[in-house]
């Protein structure tokens, strides 16, 4: 089958659920209040719990206890709260399907280090807006998620991944396109905005420009990101172009601090998503 097949097969089963999409609707408005974003949050117990649980988290330190889903909103910041409610929601939609054929913690981390490695280097380059960027890093690997729910045994083979052969090379081999190809399908189809889709889909691409700025930082994004987590097998050296740091106008000093960045607040975000990965918060 074709990658534009595959998401297909699950565009109704994977879908963000009503509320989230709500949410995010008010998020992007220039003129809906804090109170009626916390209307529909209340809506849905999960997500209100969860966005308790953050603003009452070690990170944040207050001297008092966080009771209420308007106070929460006014302590995490309208896009801490837009970051994490498409988190949530794409971890609702996951969690119908059986994910027991891959490592999900793996699947997750890579994931969130991207989103926030991709959203320090848009703050870093002065690009706008970086939730943007955030999305289509948190996005960049949902095709892993397609391709489980069509074939687990696909899917399993492709995390035997090595230092020879690239996570995009043995999709490549394995089922003859990448995730990136079949995530945006799904992103497509979910009638995503073209910002967030074609970098997603071109996050492989070797076809530099500096006119590209979404497509070169995604793609740096996923590599510091895939770095990070095997540094037994993989470094930023093998896995960087230095031309996309030049077209970036980024320095080694930079990918330190963005590796930085992902580290102390990944175990942040992922704790909440799923509370088996950290007990720190």
């Amino acid at each position: 089958m074709k990658a534009l097949q595959y998401a297909q097969n699950v565009a109704e089963l994977f879908a963000l659920p009503e509320g989230y999409l709500r949410v995010k609707q008010l998020m992007d408005s220039d003129t809906a209040s804090l109170d009626e974003v916390a209307e529909v949050i209340l809506l849905d117990p999960v997500l209100t719990s969860k966005l308790l649980k953050l603003a009452n988290s070690a990170i944040y330190n207050l001297p008092y206890q966080v009771e209420s889903v308007s106070k929460a909103l006014l302590v995490l910041g309208k896009t801490q709260v837009y970051n994490l409610v498409i988190s949530i929601g794409i971890a609702s939609a996951c969690s119908k399907i059986d994910t027991s054929a891959i490592d999900l913690e793996r699947f997750w981390e890579q994931s969130i280090n991207a989103a926030l490695i991709a959203k320090f280097l848009a703050q870093n380059c002065k690009l706008k807006p970086t939730d943007r960027y955030y999305v289509a890093g948190l996005l960049h690997n949902i095709g892993e998620m397609v391709v489980l729910h069509n074939s687990a045994e696909q899917a399993h083979q492709c995390q035997n991944y090595n230092a020879d052969e690239k996570p995009w090379q043995l999709q490549q081999r394995v089922l003859g396109f990448t995730y990136a190809e079949c995530g945006a399908e799904l992103l497509h189809l979910w009638q995503l905005p073209d910002s967030i889709v074609e970098p997603v889909a071109l996050q492989h691409s070797h076809k530099f420009e500096q006119k590209n700025k979404a497509q070169l930082v995604l793609h740096l994004a996923v590599r510091l990101a895939l770095a990070n987590q095997h540094p037994e097998i993989y470094s930023t050296r093998q896995l960087v172009d230095p031309f996309v740091l030049e077209l970036l106008d980024l320095t080694q000093q930079d990918i330190i601090r963005a590796i930085d960045f992902c580290n102390t607040e990944g175990l942040f975000i992922l704790s909440v998503l799923n509370p088996r990965i950290s007990t720190i918060y």
